[in-house]
């Protein structure tokens, strides 16, 4: 088929209490009157719109040799308001009716109820983010920061819904905080047969089309279709408010413990500098991506935006190369041999991760999240939403996620050493881990959360640092990894207080385990007790109650209070380490692990001690 010239006209008519506007898209390419063609189209039209329309996915599509078409309602739409809508667009591409689109091979019109579309070319099932229509509401916002944070989170949260729903449609509500009550009302709608994913790109292509200083707009995409307002306009039984986050259990890892079922999600107003910067990430699912689909809607605007004074351009190219690959099920798939158990590295509490080879000989590592697991929701919206932007040597990358098949599937670089703890912890292959090999391990994690803390454009509290979640390359060197329970702070942020606290037994600091209050000293601390794992080679704590041993913090502190700290040495080491260095880095790790958050040095500062022997150390 040749290229087509896709004509937009635009019809407003007023349908009840409501502007109903019709969107065509016409192609310049005719078919000849008294064609196969026009007989094939009439057939399709009459079907289309005389087939039962099943409550409630209101959807049908046809296709022949000739023609293909498809005809969609939205899923709170009555069965005569269907009918009628489609009808409507019938007659409005009928040449027999004197359609508006003339002898066009393909054209499709949209209105808010129901879509209706056929073409000469195959479209089941295919994405096209082709803008069909474009509506700003006339009413500009006298102050659009917090509407237009509140309306991108608003519309994250029911574009992941709407991807992940078998009608692919959602709508919710939200409040505005510092408007008196103001309420903002979105709806999405893709096209019934989109896959997930598919979905999921359409709606933050066409999300990211609003004008965010308006106080209500429409777009509409081939594929898919948005909507906001200040009044409601979907059925009120449809509508999900968006308020706190949405938990989904109080989920608990294997080594893992989980208290409380409620955490309120925090965000904070900063200058206007930073004010992308400030957006809080909920450990629940109501905020699905949302950060993300903030940052990237914003950052597609060709204007100065009140909200912050950026380079559009620069940081429009800057996401476009963070931004995750939705990759293929089918790809993935083949890479781990259908996910054999030949190619399973290992099982955490949220899933299974494979080993796969792409076909470009590209290895990489598959974490499968459960799909009855929760807290595997949470650790997705968090990992795509901060690894994505996160470029540093001793972080593992983050090559792309699946959404498809109701998979939640991502995907790393392979790092063909595991963890840490697979070492470190082994009577065994311990021996890899010698002095030198510790060291630079000990120096690479402090390197790593020094970029999180102060570095990255974004400060990140990873609140689950331990060996496990610490991955090594061929080379040895230190990666880390699960990005599941990770807190983002605006820059001038100090702390953060949660009622659902989840970590891992042994790691967590006291102050977050005892009163939920978290900040970048919650990271030291476990810092702390991983670099004196790493001196020691054995675990902090025994989940087994039948391994006889003392509490390893407890142990190295005595030692050290009766100047025999050399003693928690890891003994597979024997003479062959360098005793001052050793000396030191107990030292850090003690400093790391006190009680009190304000005596605990900055992960700065405890880079600077690692790498200059002339830092007089501060006693513990």
């Amino acid at each position: 088929m040749s290229a087509h010239l896709l004509i937009l006209i635009v019809f407003p008519i007023i349908v009840s209490s409501q502007d109903q506007l019709n969107f065509f898209k016409c192609s310049d390419d005719v078919y000849p009157p008294g064609s196969p063609f026009e007989s094939a189209l009439g057939r399709l039209l009459s079907n289309l719109t005389t087939l039962p329309m099943k409550s409630p996915f209101l959807y049908s599509a046809l296709s022949s040799s000739l023609i293909h078409g498809f005809a969609q309602c939205r899923p709170d739409a009555s069965t005569a308001a269907c009918a009628n809508c489609l009808l409507q667009s019938s007659s409005m591409l009928s040449n027999a009716a004197g359609g508006d689109c003339g002898r066009s091979l393909s054209a499709a019109l949209y209105q808010d109820l129901c879509l209706l579309r056929y073409s000469n070319a195959n479209i089941s099932a295919s994405l096209d983010e082709t803008l069909v229509g474009f509506i700003p509401s006339w009413l500009n916002l006298s102050n659009p920061g917090n509407f237009s944070r509140r309306l991108a989170e608003l519309m994250g949260k029911i574009s992941w819904d709407a991807a992940m729903s078998p009608v692919k449609f959602a709508a919710g509500m939200s409040e505005v905080g510092d408007l008196l009550n103001q309420q903002i009302y979105g709806m999405v709608w893709c096209k019934l047969d989109l896959k997930t994913y598919d979905c999921f790109q359409c709606l933050l292509s066409a999300v990211g089309r609003f004008d965010f200083t308006k106080a209500g707009g429409r777009v509409y995409e081939m594929s898919c279709l948005v909507r906001f307002e200040v009044y409601t306009f979907v059925d009120p039984s449809f509508i999900k408010p968006l308020t706190s986050p949405e938990l989904l259990g109080a989920g608990v890892r294997s080594e893992n413990i989980t208290t409380s079922e409620g955490e309120s999600g925090q965000s904070r107003e900063s200058s206007k500098e930073k004010a992308l910067l400030i957006v809080s990430i909920s450990e629940g699912m109501a905020l699905v991506l949302s950060s993300l689909l903030f940052l990237v809607v914003l950052f597609r605007k060709k204007r100065t935006s009140s909200i912050a004074s950026i380079d559009h351009d620069a940081d429009e190219e800057e996401m476009r190369r963070d931004r995750p690959l939705l990759l293929d099920f089918g790809i993935i798939s083949s890479a781990t041999s259908n996910f054999s158990e030949v190619h399973k590295l290992g099982e955490g509490g949220f899933g299974p991760v494979y080993k796969g080879i792409l076909n470009n000989g590209e290895e990489i590592a598959v974490k499968r999240l459960s799909k009855t697991s929760g807290q595997g929701i949470v650790e997705l919206e968090n990992e795509v939403a901060f690894v994505a932007k996160l470029q540093h040597r001793n972080l593992v990358r983050l090559l792309g996620c699946c959404l498809e098949k109701m998979e939640k599937l991502l995907v790393y670089e392979f790092l063909p050493n595991t963890s840490l703890d697979k070492h470190l912890f082994d009577s065994d292959r311990k021996i890899k881990l010698d002095w030198g090999t510790r060291y630079k391990i000990i120096d690479g994690i402090a390197q790593g959360l020094l970029y999180l803390h102060e570095d990255s454009r974004v400060r990140i509290i990873h609140c689950d640092m331990k060996a496990s979640n610490v991955l090594l390359d061929g080379n040895m060197n230190p990666k880390i990894s699960d990005f599941g329970l990770a807190k983002l702070f605006g820059m001038d942020e100090a702390e953060g207080n949660t009622m659902r606290i989840a970590g891992t037994y042994g790691y967590m600091a006291p102050e977050y385990a005892l009163r939920g209050l978290y900040s970048t000293k919650s990271d030291v601390y476990s810092y702390g007790v991983l670099v004196l794992e790493i001196v020691a080679g054995r675990r902090n704590i025994y989940l087994d109650e039948s391994v006889d041993s003392i509490d390893l913090l407890k142990f190295v502190w005595k030692n050290w209070k009766e100047g025999r700290a050399l003693q928690a040495v890891d003994e597979s080491l024997g003479d062959r380490y360098m005793p001052q260095q050793a000396l030191r880095c107990i030292q850090i790790g003690l400093l790391c692990i006190q009680e009190d958050p304000a005596q605990r040095p900055s992960m700065a500062s405890v880079a600077v001690m690692l790498s200059s022997y002339s830092c007089k150390l501060p006693e513990p």
